[in-house]
């Protein structure tokens, strides 16, 4: 059951996605959080999901702890360094294209 307090917690910690998907109008975030019990003999284990689809790809991130809040923390902190990889690697690979078009026409020049 989905309370006030962990609406406005999801909330706060999706936010943290955002400065990611800024221009992204067609970016969706689906958060999954439950209790899991495979393999667990006592106590509660929380699980959390977070993934993103935007229009450069998906980031998909899971983490298991025995606090909901701490699942979810780790869920989005594992989502927004997948996002960070895949937007430093996009930027590598325009810059590494950048330079060789400007690497040819310097020799076509000559």
């Amino acid at each position: 059951m989905l309370t006030d307090e962990l609406a406005t917690f999801i909330g706060k910690k999706i936010e943290k996605l955002t400065v990611f998907l800024k221009h992204d109008d067609a970016a969706i975030c689906e958060v999954e959080v439950g209790t899991t019990s495979a393999g667990q003999s006592t106590g509660d284990v929380y699980r959390a999901e977070v993934h993103v689809t935007y229009s450069g790809g998906d980031a998909y991130a899971e983490a298991t702890t025995n606090t909901m809040h701490g699942a979810l923390d780790r869920a989005v902190s594992e989502a927004r360094r997948e996002l960070r990889r895949k937007k430093t690697k996009d930027r590598d690979l325009m810059r590494k294209g950048a330079g060789e078009v400007k690497a040819f026409f310097r020799r076509f020049g000559k």
